[in-house]
């Protein structure tokens, strides 16, 4: 691993006693204003207050929430999804697109969908059969991959999953319960948890699926896909000034 990646591990991964995003910062704002004249005697301009401020809620949710688990995060995707109109519509329009036959329609909605809820398993085993429909193995082991990360029942994917697998060359064997009463970050991850972490760590080409598969393959959570993505070469070169910094 080169001195870089290492660098920046001590300061994603900073181990026990790091702060754990609950604690709120004060920021003294300082009073500028000149003094003002009223009958010809200064009077000081009012005190301004202190301003307490919260850290940035990070999306994935990993430092800003820590008690934040992937149970709850699917839970509350599961319960909201089919009060959103727009989620409705998507999967109106992709379920009948699926009935006839079309599987780009259906592919399509199916993502528009999955873009407003991407933790919904069931929606990501639809999107992952519209996808495989069309011959489109790697892509679709991406989302049926994805599902079981998120808890899809084994009967529900696993055959599906075994046959794209196999048309890519490789085996798929379910490896017992998921445990999901974790922290994303500890949380086998998802097709869009490794697109996320790579917008945070800025490595290019996690658009596609061929990197996206490798990881979901190989990583056992998210915290093994950020280590990944921080010993790449990618990630010195687009972060060279992060670096910088670090090594002071």
């Amino acid at each position: 691993m080169s001195a870089e990646a290492s660098e920046a591990i001590s300061i994603f991964d900073p181990g026990e006693g790091a702060w754990d995003g609950s604690a709120q910062f004060e920021t003294e704002i300082p009073d500028f204003t000149p003094e003002r004249s009223v009958g010809g005697a200064p009077v000081a301009a009012a005190a301004r207050p202190v301003v307490r401020a919260s850290p940035p809620r990070s999306r994935f949710d990993l430092a800003a929430r820590p008690r934040v688990t992937r149970t709850a995060q699917i839970a509350r995707a599961l319960d909201e999804a089919f009060g959103d109109e727009r989620f409705r519509d998507a999967v109106g329009q992709a379920d009948a697109a699926r009935d006839r036959g079309d599987w780009v329609t259906a592919e399509h909605e199916y993502g528009q969908a999955l873009h407003l809820f991407p933790l919904h398993w069931g929606y990501c085993i639809q999107y992952a059969h519209a996808i495989k429909e069309q011959g489109l193995y790697p892509k679709a082991e991406v989302w049926y991959r994805s599902a079981v990360a998120l808890g899809a029942p084994g009967e529900m994917v696993d055959e599906h999953l075994v046959f794209v697998a196999q048309r890519n060359g490789v085996a798929f064997v379910r490896q017992g319960t998921i445990d999901l009463d974790v922290p994303p970050l500890l949380a086998p991850p998802t097709i869009h948890d490794i697109r996320v972490l790579g917008r945070l760590a800025r490595v290019p080409g996690l658009a596609g699926e061929e990197l996206g598969l490798t990881l979901l393959r190989e990583a056992r959570d998210n915290r093994a896909v950020l280590m990944r993505m921080i010993a790449m070469p990618e990630f010195a070169r687009s972060n060279r000034a992060f670096l910088d910094i670090l090594r002071g």
